[in-house]
């Protein structure tokens, strides 16, 4: 399976299927597409936030099985991975979460790109 199946149309955003454009950015040619696409960011963000809730809550039930200096040392190193993957999964999230803006903004000006040409094509229509 390939990562655009692995992840849908979030997929093809990620491999750039929109094309390039000036500056590193994302050309799409269709805006249900792009709509389509934040809405997956936006599920994957939001899978990512419930992870990090279940990680900490799993810190919250770690307790030693004994009182001996092992059974002890044992919820420690468990609990130090899992602020390790608490700051990784905080790290995901946050990317997430500026990927979904951009792709957001990105949008907002075709929306607006297609308004002013819409308003330009009535106005040269009208003359």
């Amino acid at each position: 399976m390939t990562s655009e199946d692995a992840l849908g149309n979030a997929g093809y955003a990620i491999t750039g299927s929109g094309g390039g454009g000036s500056g590193g950015n994302y050309v799409f040619a269709n805006l249900a597409e792009l709509k389509a696409i934040i809405t997956q960011w936006t599920e994957i963000r939001d899978a990512i936030q419930a992870d990090g809730v279940r990680l900490a809550q799993a810190q919250t039930l770690i307790r030693p099985p004994a009182h001996d200096t092992m059974s002890k040392r044992q919820p420690e190193a468990v609990n130090r991975s899992l602020d390790k993957a608490l700051a990784h999964n905080a790290t995901m999230r946050a990317y997430a979460s500026s990927y979904i803006e951009k792709l957001s903004a990105a949008r907002e000006r075709y929306m607006s790109d297609d308004d002013a040409s819409a308003a330009r094509m009535r106005a040269a229509d009208a003359n």
